[in-house]
């Protein structure tokens, strides 16, 4: 079986971000591929039972808005994965057993419910994860979907951070069953590359579990655990970070040390929000744009159509702060959305609507092209964002 196809078509992102749900979905073009179209989401470090007002006032709500803007997307996904810290760390066993009940108890209001858990180390690492093993069963396993490969991670039970030699074996194991092109999806809590170790920000064996996905040709890797977004290559393997639910965290050594970003009564929220992505099957290509909390359900909507060799409106004025969704709709052919000063990107199709939901951090005028070649003309359609205060 061959799942190769176009270096655009695994896992493009076109998003929302924040309060990190991630929405995928994973669209096969290959005539012969067994993988079929699918959206999944991710949704990391909700840290219930977080309780400090100066970091996020709204510890309490942060996670139902999401679970409402979950149960708000018009394509419902068909499963979800929370990629670790579903609760704050507590040396009380006992607390840390109602905070994973009630934790379960509040996503019982998710639509859907086809669930996938994994540990952070604020649930395992104090007692191996055996509280984690009895609201939430297995720590590490793998699941197939679609003709997608998932395997899900444990580098956290251990205190020391290490996957270990039996969960390697084990990965080893799995990873011998499959083509070398199969498309694989691996799922952990901490990154397996070393991204900040002396801020805990590594997998101290995350290098062995890479060399052993190094021979497939379609890997990505989604965790959480850094509180924001991070793209990251090894070889060809593309490492992809979720923002956090409960609170932003500083980008790696930005800052003397690492520490909660407080919050900012001026930007409530800022940080937080979901990131929508499209992953298809090969090489793996991202475009990202974020939308935060307070926008779920509030968002300015935006029409725009594309024809050869013009979009209908080509100026558009928003506000910095004010969350938008943008819908995009060819008239005629495939056509490309591409704006670099905002970080946004899609295809344009005339068999459906694309949306971009965002909410724009800077001002000034910033150019959008098309990027997909539409006959000559091509280079003259381009248009302007103008972001203001």
């Amino acid at each position: 079986m061959n799942y190769q196809l176009n270096r655009r078509d695994f896992i493009k992102v076109a998003g929302i971000a924040g309060i990190s749900a991630t929405i995928f979905s994973v669209d096969s073009l290959a005539a012969d591929s067994p993988t079929q179209n699918f959206t999944f989401v991710q949704l990391s470090d909700t840290h219930w039972g977080f309780d400090n007002p100066a970091i996020n006032p709204d510890f309490a709500g942060t996670l139902k808005k999401v679970i409402a803007g979950v149960n708000a997307l018009e394509q419902q996904p068909d499963f979800i994965v929370f990629t670790g810290d579903l609760t704050h760390t507590t040396d009380d066993e006992t607390i840390r057993r109602k905070r994973m009940k009630e934790f379960r108890e509040i996503i019982k209001e998710l639509k859907i419910q086809n669930l996938y858990f994994l540990a952070g180390e604020h649930d395992a690492s104090l007692d191996n994860g055996k509280a984690f093993k009895e609201f939430f069963l297995e720590t590490h396993y793998v699941f197939d979907h679609k003709g997608v490969h998932f395997i899900a991670l444990d580098n956290v039970s251990d205190p020391h951070a290490t996957l270990g030699e039996e969960q390697l074996g084990w990965l080893k194991a799995d990873l011998e069953k499959l083509d070398k092109n199969a498309p694989i999806v691996v799922l952990t809590h901490r990154p397996l590359f070393d991204l900040a170790a002396d801020w805990d920000w590594n997998t101290a064996d995350g290098a062995k579990a890479i060399e052993l996905l190094t021979p497939f040709s379609s890997v990505v890797v989604l965790y959480g655990h850094i509180h924001q977004v991070n793209n990251h290559m090894t070889g060809q393997i593309a490492h992809h970070s979720a923002m956090g639910l409960m609170y932003p965290l500083p980008a790696p050594h930005s800052v003397p040390k690492k520490i909660q970003i407080p919050w900012d009564a001026a930007h409530p929220y800022k940080g937080l929000g979901y990131r929508q992505a499209q992953p298809k099957i090969a090489p793996v290509d991202f475009a990202i744009t974020d939308l935060p909390v307070v926008s779920v359900g509030a968002e300015q909507v935006i029409k725009i159509t594309a024809k050869k060799f013009e979009y209908s409106p080509d100026k558009i004025t928003l506000k910095k702060g004010v969350p938008v969704t943008l819908e995009l709709k060819s008239l005629d052919t495939l056509h490309g959305f591409n704006c670099p000063g905002l970080n946004l990107r899609s295809d344009i199709s005339p068999e459906k609507v694309s949306t971009i939901r965002f909410t724009p951090e800077k001002t000034g005028t910033f150019e959008f092209h098309c990027d997909v070649f539409c006959g000559i003309g091509h280079d003259q359609m381009t248009g302007t964002i103008t972001v203001t205060e």
